[in-house]
């Protein structure tokens, strides 16, 4: 987990650098996703926890359930976003789709707005830039492209599927979900 969430905390801080290192790295996604991805969404399911210190009208079964969407949300993601990169993006990398990186790619960016979940239920009062870092997440995965193996002028092609693909997914889950739990 550690290696993962240092992995994060560059892409964060400088994205080209970030993707370079995932490379070198070279690690196994289905490794990397249990001892990094997973944890870390378990973190974020607990982190709605922190909402009882400053609302009032939480409830603990309330939270335990939000806690459990926000997990799924996230966990759901993780396939969606390794299947469609899977099935659209061929055109993009000159047909030869690597899975391997398609599923380090979504953990990753996955991994960002994780965190960004975990400010979001952590901060007592949300703001509006909180709303916008998904934006960021959109760069840093723009960013990524070469280690995704994009060819060259195909970029945008590339994050017309990975944004709808990647970072929608789980936003659109948490609606849907959400419409599950009692108000």
């Amino acid at each position: 987990m550690k290696r993962y969430i240092q992995n994060l905390f560059q892409l964060i801080l400088s994205p080209g650098n970030g993707w370079e290192d995932i490379a070198k790295g070279n690690d196994n996604p289905d490794s990397l996703a249990a001892r990094g991805f997973y944890p870390l969404i378990a973190v974020v399911g607990l982190s709605v926890f922190f909402e009882m210190l400053y609302k009032s009208d939480c409830t603990f079964i309330g939270q335990f359930l939000k806690g459990i969407v926000e997990f799924m949300m996230f966990f759901v993601s993780y396939f969606i976003g390794t299947f469609v990169l899977s099935l659209f993006i061929s055109s993009s990398v000159g047909g030869k789709v690597n899975e391997k990186r398609n599923k380090t790619f979504v953990l990753y960016s996955l991994g960002l707005l994780s965190f960004i979940s975990i400010l979001v239920n952590c901060l007592p009062v949300t703001t509006v830039v909180l709303f916008f870092l998904p934006i960021y997440v959109a760069i840093i995965m723009w960013k990524g492209t070469a280690y995704m193996g994009v060819v060259p002028g195909k970029e945008g092609e590339f994050m017309l599927i990975a944004i709808p693909g990647i970072i929608i997914p789980p936003y659109i889950l948490l609606f849907l979900f959400s419409l599950l739990l009692p108000s």
